[in-house]
């Protein structure tokens, strides 16, 4: 997870250094893919989704769709057992409306279905268990996306997850 979290440090260096002398162009048109990578609390997790332009004048809006991959690490002490542990991962087709309120600016909702894998470990009585199991992920989020030029923008999301970081910030690199 530590090794993850560096990863995306770095990308999001070089994609700022990258974008620095991009000048500010539409964000929305049909065709245009945003690529975001979100660090959350509660419990501590990682995403990164991608996001294409489907529709892009709809409702004083655009709709796009993509994809998500999301890591989550739920450490914590449990008053039966020791050094209990889960680690999750999940992948989810998504879908997203964003009204837009400026070029720069939108705020938007996003609605995530689909599949996720956590392994459980814990000790009990010194003797070492673990465990794995599979379960539907849904996520249901609101946010926002502000876009500094027309490569790179900030993004924050909040809502509704059966698993995952509930609230989320993050980079948006367009493509």
């Amino acid at each position: 997870m530590r090794h993850f979290g560096k990863m995306l440090a770095v990308a999001a260096l070089a994609m700022i250094s990258y974008s620095a002398n991009a000048e500010l162009a539409p964000q929305w048109s049909k065709g245009t893919m945003i690529g975001n990578i979100n660090i959350g609390a509660i419990p501590f997790g990682s995403s990164v989704s991608l996001d294409y332009v489907l529709v892009d004048e709809w409702w004083k809006g655009h709709f796009s769709v993509g994809g998500e991959f999301d890591i989550a690490d739920n450490d914590r002490n449990n008053r039966h057992y020791d050094n209990y542990k889960c680690t999750a991962i999940g992948v989810t087709p998504r879908a997203t409306y964003g009204l837009n309120i400026t070029p720069e600016f939108e705020v938007h909702a996003t609605v995530c279905v689909g599949f996720g894998v956590r392994t459980w470990s814990w000790k009990y009585d010194n003797v070492r268990y673990k465990e794995n199991d599979s379960f539907v992920l849904w996520n249901e989020f609101v946010g926002c996306r502000y876009f500094f030029n027309d490569c790179f923008g900030v993004m924050a999301e909040t809502g509704y997850s059966n698993w995952f970081p509930e609230f989320r910030l993050g980079l948006n690199f367009k493509f």
